[in-house]
This record gives structure tokens, sequence and C-alpha cells, in this order.
């Protein structure tokens, strides 16, 4: 472990033992049993309420309500306690309770509706002990008129309004500049669903990484690169969900951005239908909660299905989403053991049939996904004073990928061999043997090889080529809750261990041998072979974690601590410590909080990055097809090398933050500084090791017939592809604010802000790679020149605000918000280092590296190793400020109807700037006018 690491760690260690040193007044000198009823109202009578959600606040623990509606705590340290009540449709209850004065609380839940005098549609800063995480809730979903979990985005600080859509695939970003880094940022991002993360770890739907250097999702499907595609999480039976931006807890691995815990409905709800169209998207669902009779528990069953068009002038492109969903809940033992078990059944369609008037490319595509998963989250509550419970969750998801592609190509002419072996050397003919002239074999067919044989591609053909993965995703929590004092501290702590394994046992890639797809010009002689996926092992993590809740009073304040620390073996030896820590403080006790935190965040790689497939190259040495011959003679040498990284490291991401929180009655102001350093960032891309020395022999016919050919050159060249590699690096900093004024009762109306500040940069921390070759022809090709690292930071600043005007008439049931979203500054910049005379290079003739002299600058050899500068880039294109104005509204029509309507850039407001690097292109800014309505019914 490098020596930084043990110093983190041993700091973090030594922070929490000081925490037992300091003179602590005893938040509790006793323990108070705890209990209450909860009821409702149904019909004009008083109703008990079943399985609803009761925690006490800041110790953690947890109980749900019995048949009766009772609950109960034992051993509750005496003090201020929070109690925060909750049930699937109602109102949550947060209220403050003094122990023992109060060991009995009575709760009556009310419907979750637009007819409170308060309504509830914005996102809420939690005040808990995981880092700056946001909650939203049920109605603030629905009066977004959300198609997918990413639509939210918009209601965290930093985030902006996006035209709700499922055109291409959405991932989840947190704290990120536009454009910015976002599919790293996603890949990052932990997606949890009642207790368990989704996986993209086996995301192999792209055609060929260590030719193209990219990752792109094969027919519109989901990243392989990137995080989850969110089109596939539907909104219509989601109770709330809650964002961790900070640091979450130390339970939370495999991630390096954030975490978005999701939490689907379980329980009773009246059936709901609803409809939502806007104009790329037409969508209907049905959902419903029944209680299945006494002590038999509730089930939750629905389903969805939506249909949208990326343009509608562009029909022939669409992608749909089906998708039944079932969540069975109940209590067992006395509602000692509380658990729920799901089903959903999925299906997504990205879809581009061949437009009619396109003659030339006759590009069609698909990407079509479908499966199940199944899934379990429990709680078991022993009723022990010093061990509090268990907990465990459980995923087991299986997934049925297809990609097509198809597109007629033209100046296609290259090169194809079928083989698969390094060295096979192959002609037009299978099994077809040619010498030189001393009679040496030039030709190398391997033993089993003898029917097949080297393509010469034509200049158009139409080619195809399919990819089909299955993938395999299996998640296991088990942790334990523990409570106990020490000295005058109070410690809710935790430990446990997940295990996660992803593996994809698909046909992988194929397409005809004689049809392959177009060749990357960029990578001379390169060339795609078909791959099978499930000879690719599976991918196994393994996590242990342990964290401590500490609860005090110091000088009459109370001062809330949640440190923790994971380790994470991702396999191959591959293993991080992850130290992780919140901490807040009452300056003035229900006034001002001061938060801090630190943690290391590790995210590891995915089948994608640990198993790439390998690098092909065919180079010609015989072409006689232009000749016309009816013998004539084409003849390739293949080259095969392997690109996989057996010194890649486990991507990092140390987070740092400071904040308050000032509350004032009812208002509320958040403020949080933040400082983010991702270290090896994951890339496939050119690296010292993928330059491969490869001697280019090529032959001409000796005589008008017969198979004999003499050399004619023989040149060093060098192979280029791609490897796994964790270069990328990221720094970032920044504010977020969030201001929550209270109600004005006398105009109906509350006001909200936030926004963020955020600023990054981006650099690589290895070489440059430039060769500056002017053709493919082997006597044209050159020495690889390495340019220092970091030689170029791309640097990005956004400056954003949103204000919320919620006005609401609770006697009508109408909440109306309108939006000003306000972009104060968008920059982008980049900083340039030495980017004309190399460092180093990669010499042809062996593949080594050298130093650059100097000298070589006026040497013919190495002249095209230096770079042609133009720093277009390194001008700020620094954009003025612009305002976007938008509208929701929100109608309950008595009990049975609810109708909603959203209007995006409501006065069609564009703005056209003028370039600051290039001051003849202007750029027209602001989304595109967009609008939608949504009607539900209560049946």
């Amino acid at each position: 472990m490098p020596n930084y690491h043990l110093y983190r760690i041993r700091s973090f260690i030594g922070l929490c033992c000081l925490l037992f040193l300091f003179p602590f007044e005893g938040s509790a000198q006793g323990r108070q049993a705890v209990q209450g009823l909860v009821t409702e109202i149904v019909n004009g009578q008083v109703r008990p309420v079943r399985a609803a959600s009761i925690v006490l606040q800041p110790f953690g623990f947890t109980t749900f309500s019995d048949t009766d509606g009772t609950f109960s705590f034992t051993a509750v340290p005496n003090g201020a306690v929070r109690m925060q009540i909750s049930y699937v449709g109602k109102v949550t209850v947060d209220t403050l309770i003094q122990i023992p004065s109060r060991s009995r609380i009575d709760i009556m839940l009310s419907d979750l509706s637009f007819r409170l005098r308060e309504v509830d549609v914005l996102a809420r800063s939690v005040d808990k002990s995981k880092g700056s995480t946001s909650y939203i809730g049920q109605n603030a979903i629905a009066h977004l008129q959300a198609n997918s979990l990413a639509d939210i985005m918009s209601l965290l600080p930093g985030g902006l309004t996006a035209n709700p859509n499922l055109t291409g695939a959405k991932q989840f970003n947190i704290r990120s500049v536009a454009d910015g880094a976002t599919d790293a940022n996603a890949f990052g991002t932990s997606i949890i669903i009642n207790g368990s993360p989704l996986s993209n770890n086996a995301n192999l739907q792209s055609l060929s990484p260590v030719m193209t250097g990219g990752a792109a999702g094969l027919g519109g499907g989901g990243i392989p690169r990137g995080g989850i595609d969110t089109r596939n999480v539907p909104m219509y039976n989601v109770e709330s969900v809650e964002v961790i931006r900070g640091i979450p807890g130390a339970r939370y691995g495999d991630i390096a951005s954030g975490a978005v815990i999701v939490n689907q409905k379980a329980g009773r709800q009246p059936l709901l239908v609803e409809a939502n169209t806007n104009p790329n998207v037409y969508s209907i669902n049905a959902s419903k909660g029944m209680l299945l009779g006494r002590d038999k528990g509730a089930l939750n069953i629905g389903s969805t299905y939506a249909y949208n068009v990326s343009d509608p002038v562009q029909s022939y492109r669409y992608y749909q989403r089906a998708s039944v969903d079932a969540l069975y809940s109940n209590s067992y033992l006395s509602n000692r053991l509380s658990n729920t078990l799901g089903l959903t059944l999925h299906l997504g369609r990205d879809t581009r049939r061949l437009n009619p008037d396109d003659e030339i490319t006759r590009i069609k595509s698909s990407a079509q996904e479908k499966g199940f998963s199944i899934h379990a989250r429990g709680d078991y509550r022993t009723g022990k004073d010093w061990w509090r419970g268990l907990d465990y969750a459980a995923r087991l998801s299986y997934t049925h990928k297809n990609g097509d592609y198809q597109e007629q190509y033209t100046a296609a002419t290259s090169a194809y061999g079928m083989t698969y072996l390094d060295g096979a050397i192959l002609t037009n003919r299978p099994g077809m043997r040619l010498y030189d002239v001393k009679g040496t074999e030039i030709t190398r067919i391997p033993e089993g090889e003898e029917s097949k044989y080297a393509v010469y591609l034509p200049s158009t053909y139409l080619g195809k080529h399919h990819v089909e993965g299955k993938e395999l995703n299996l998640f296991l929590n088990v942790g334990a809750q523990f409570f106990n004092r020490l000295g005058n501290t109070a410690h809710n702590w935790s430990m446990g261990a997940d295990y996660r394994s992803d593996a994809n046992k698909g046909a992988g890639k194929s397409f005809a041998d004689s049809l392959p797809p177009y060749r990357n010009l960029q990578y001379v002689n390169s060339a795609y072979r078909n791959r099978s996926y499930s000879d690719i092992p599976a991918l196994h993590q393994l996590g242990l974690y342990v964290e401590d809740n500490i609860v005090a009073r110091l000088m009459g304040r109370t001062v809330n601590v949640a440190a923790g620390l994971r380790y994470d073996y991702f396999g191959q030896g591959r293993s991080v410590w992850a130290p992780r820590l919140n901490a807040n403080m009452e300056v003035f006790p229900g006034v001002l909080v001061l938060r801090t935190g630190y943690g290391v965040l590790a995210k590891g790689p995915s089948l994608l990055y640990l198993y790439p497939e390998n690098a092909y190259f065919d180079y010609v040495n015989v072409n006689e097809m232009a000749t016309g011959r009816e013998d004539a003679v084409f003849m390739t040498t293949t080259r095969v090398f392997e690109t996989q990284n057996p010194e890649l490291k486990i991507e990092t991401n140390v987070k740092r933050e400071l904040g308050l929180d000032f509350k004032l009655g009812k208002s509320k102001l958040s403020l949080t500084g933040f400082k983010e350093s991702r270290h090896n960032g994951y890339g496939i891309g050119n690296t010292i090791e993928s330059f491969r020395p490869v001697q280019f022999v090529q032959y001409e016919r000796v005589g008008t017939t017969g198979t004999t050919f003499k050399e004619i050159s023989s040149d060093a060249v060098l192979a280029k592809f791609n490897r796994p590699h964790n270069n990328n690096r990221l720094d970032k900093n920044g504010v977020e604010f969030q201001l929550d004024l209270a109600r004005i009762n006398s105009i109906r109306t509350q006001f909200g802000m936030y926004g963020a500040y955020i600023q990054q940069k981006a650099y690589t921390a290895d070489y440059f790679y430039y060769d500056g070759q002017s053709g493919a022809g082997a006597n044209s090709r050159t020495h690889i020149g390495l340019y220092e690292p970091e030689m170029t930071q791309v640097h990005e600043r956004s400056l954003v605000s949103t204000l919320k005007m919620v006005h609401n008439i609770p006697k009508i049931g109408l909440a109306v918000t309108l939006t000003a979203d306000i972009i104060w500054n968008e920059s982008d910049w980049t900083v340039y280092g030495n980017d004309s005379i190399p460092v180093k290079y990669i010499d042809k003739n062996d593949g080594q590296v050298y130093n650059f002299d100097l000298e070589k600058r006026d040497n013919p050899a190495f002249k095209a190793l230096l770079r042609p500068v133009a720093r277009t880039m390194e001008t700020v294109e620094s954009y003025p400020p612009m305002v976007n104005f938008n509208i929701n509204l929100t109608k309950e029509i008595k009990d049975f109807m609810r109708v909603s309507f959203f209007a995006n850039n409501m006065f069609r407001y564009h703005q056209v700037v003028r370039s600051d690097r290039v001051r003849s292109d202007y750029y027209r800014r602001n989304i595109p006018f967009f609008f939608g309505f949504k009607m539900g019914l209560y049946l």
C-alpha cells in the first residue's frame, strides 16, 4: 500500500480515538423504552397503519409498526431524539421528542397530496451523517414528470432543467460540469434500488475499443465505459430518491462519485393509472399496492410502457421501454423481521430503421436488452440493548443484450485475413503456398487453417455486425448493528460484508469475414475479428466494512461523527483501504451546524478494462488485384498483439467537504465547499506498450506465371493500438448552496434557490503520443514522439443557480412552480506545456524508448515528430449569463384524478453569442421549447 494511504488511515484512526478523550457531557445517563401508535383516517374512521417505518435519529434505531399500528424501542438514551415516521403515500412525520419526559408518542399520518398546506416538490437537504445528501420525494417526482432517473438531476444543486426524453443512453452524473468527463463520473456513480446496486461491469456491447479508443454502445444502447443507462429505471413506482453527493458511508463500495438510493413503493396504495405525453415520449403505466390480509403482508404490482421518438420528423429512430414490477413486503417473528422480495421484468429497445431516402449509407441499427432481476431486502431486530439487529440485501439479475449495426461503406478497399494466429501469412486462395527465388516458402499457413484465406475487400459493400451479451450480476450484503456507550459517548456502530459477481456469457461480436466493419484509418493496417464473450472470466469483488456513528454532547452542543473503514478486494491482487469520515457539530443549537467530511472512494475495473480483446493487423505483402489477372495473388501477414494490462490499478477519488447549515424558523441555508481528486482514472488509449515493431515486407511476382516472388521492400513500422490504462486524472473543487425559505402564507408561496460553482481540471499522467505520419505506405511510417505528461490540461468552469417559486392553493389541490435557471458563467480553456518538441520517442526499428535530443530536430527521420502548434483552445471560451424560464403545474381533481403540465423555455428564448475563440463562429444557446402533459386516475 502506498505510504500516503497508510498515513491517511493512521490519521483517521487517531482522530477517532481522540473523540473518546474529550470531556463529553453525557447525552444519556439512563435508558428508556419508547412506545407509540401509528394511525390514519380512512373514510372518516381511525385505522392503524401496519409496516410504517419509524427511525430514531441520531442513533439510527429502526423499527416497523405491527398489525395494530403499535411500535416500541428499548434502551433509548435520554435526551433529545428525532423521530421520523414514514409510509408509502403518506406525509413523513419528523418530530423532536425528549427522553424520558416523553416516552410515548402517537402519530396520525396524512395522505400525500397536493391539498396539503405545504407541498414538497423540491429536493431537500438531509440532516444525516453521511455526506451532503439530497432527498427527493414522491410529489417532487410526480410534479417534475420524470421519465427516467436521470431527469431528477435538475433538482440537485448545480442541476439545470433538461427536456425529459428517452433519446440516447441516460446516465446519472453527480457534481459534473456539463460535457466534462461525464462517462467517468457516471461509471463511478452507484445506483442502488431497494438496498442493492445495479451493475454495468459486465457490459461489453461495443465494437472494438482497442481499435477505436472508445466504447460507445452499439446501436444506441448503454455505454460500456460509463454508468447505468437510467432509461431502464422508470419512476412510476418510486417512493423516494436520495442522492449522496458527498462522502457515502463505509457500507457503500465499488463507487467513486456518489450514490443514488432509490426506494420503490411498498405498502397499501390505490390503483393508479397514468398517461404521459410530450413531443418525444408517450407512456402509460399502472400500479397498485394491496394488503393481502392480516399478517399476510402487502403486494405492490405495476407495469409501464414508453415509446420515444428521437425527432418528430425522424420517425424511423425510436426507443421502447416496458417493465413489470412486483414487490412483496411483510413482517415476521412478532414484527422483529421485516422483509421485501421483488421481481422485475424489463425490455428496452433502441431502433433505427432504414431511412427510405438514404440510398448512400443505408444505415440501420438496433440495441435490445431484456431480462429480469430478483431482489430482497430485510431487517432483523433482536430486541437486545447492545446487539440491535441484522440487515441484508441481495440481487440477482440477468440481461440478454443484442446489438446490430448495418452500413454501406465506400472507399473501403483494404485487407482482411481470416486467421487469429500471430505470424500467419495467407493468400486469397485457401491453402495456396508461395515461394521466393531461393525456393523458401513465404506463406505461413497454420495447421488446421488450410481452408482460411485473405480477403481483398471491395471499394463499396454493405457491412453488418452483431454483438450479443448475456450479463449475469449478483450482489449479496449482510451487516450487523450494535449499540453501546463508551465513557460519555453513544455508539451506533455496524459491521458487514458484501460480495459482487459480474459475468458475460454471450456469443459476443460476430460478422461475416468477407464483410467486416469499416477499418479505423487512424490505426493503419488494423483489422477487426469476431470474438466470443463466453470464455471471459467472471469478475468477483469482496468488501468488508466497519462504521461507528458516534453521538455526544460537548459544551452543551450535540456532536455527530460517522467514522468508517472499508476494505475492498477486486481480484487479481488488487485491493484498497478506504477510510471515510463525516462529522457535524451544533455551534448554536437549532440554528447553526458545522459539517466536515473526508473519504476515499474506490471503483474497480469492469470486464471492458480487465479483458480487452487482442489487436489484429493485416499487412499486404502482395497485391495483384488491380491487374485483372485470373490468377492474381493477394497475400497478407497477420500480426496479433495482446492488449491486457496486468498493471491496471484501482481508480480512487479522495473527497473533502466543509459546510454549514443555518436555520431560522422553517427557513434553512446550506453551504458546502468540496474538493475532489480522482486518481488512476480508467481509459482505453495509447500507452508505451501499445506500439509494437513490425517488419513490413512486400513482394512482386517473378515472371508472368508461377508462384515465385521476390522481395522488393522491407520496412520497419510500428503497429499502433489501444490498451486499458489508469492515466486519467480529474481535480475538482467548488461550492454548493441551497436556500429554502419558509412558506409565505399570505401569498401561499414558498421560495427556494440552489446552485453550484464547479471548476475542474482534466489531464493525463501519461505521455502524449504523436507520429505525424502522412500516409499508410510502409516507407512513410515514422517513429512515435512522446510529449511530456500533462502536456495539456483541460479546464472547465461553471456557475449556475436555480430560483424556484412554488405557489399552491390547498383547497383546490393546485401547485404551480415557476423556475428560473441562471447560467452565470460557462468557461473552458486548455493550458499547454511543451507541445512542439517531444521529450522521448519510440523507435520504429526496435520499439524501445529513447530520449529525444534537440539535435534530432533537423534530422529528416525525426522532423515528422515535431507537432505543428495551433493553440486555439488556449483562448478562454466564456459565455455571458443566460436565463431559462420554466413552469410546472399540478392539479388534483376531487379524489380520483391528477393532471400535470410543464413547459420548458416557456418564453422560447435563445441567446446568440459570438465565440471568443473563433470570432466567425456563433452559438445558439438554451434548450428547445418543450412541453408535456400527464394525467393520473385513482381507481
